[in-house]
């Protein structure tokens, strides 16, 4: 097998996951798979959620329903159909609920080393 065989594959495997990791997060997971939402006991994970395209005119109402089942909007992006915000996880189901929410999906951070710091 030559090189271009494994760029292929490896291409194909990176293409697979990127398609993996939204499904599983997608409406239908069961809360137990929710666990992939990273988030400690008590506090608030950061998500954003896509309103699907047939949603896209009611941006504002479907923010105001996310609200009310317990999500604290940040900001609201009209324009791409997501609303960004946080939630307690054991409030997290409720959203799923709200019609015209297509996923959630966890906000992911990093934090860069300090410049002094040996990990440099």
């Amino acid at each position: 097998m030559n090189a271009n065989y494994w760029k292929l594959l490896s291409i194909i495997i990176i293409a697979v996951l990127c398609l993996a990791i939204p499904i599983c997060l997608s409406k239908n997971v069961s809360s137990q798979n929710l666990l992939l939402i990273q988030s400690t006991e008590m506090s608030e994970v950061k998500i954003s959620v896509s309103v699907d395209d047939a949603h896209l005119t009611q941006m504002q109402q479907i923010s105001q329903q996310l609200q009310s089942s317990g999500m604290n909007i940040e900001q609201t992006l009209s324009s791409i159909g997501v609303i960004c915000g946080s939630i307690q996880p054991d409030r997290l189901n409720s959203l799923y609920q709200v019609e015209g929410v297509k996923n959630i999906e966890s906000q992911q951070g990093y934090q860069l080393a300090p410049p002094d710091s040996n990990v440099q």
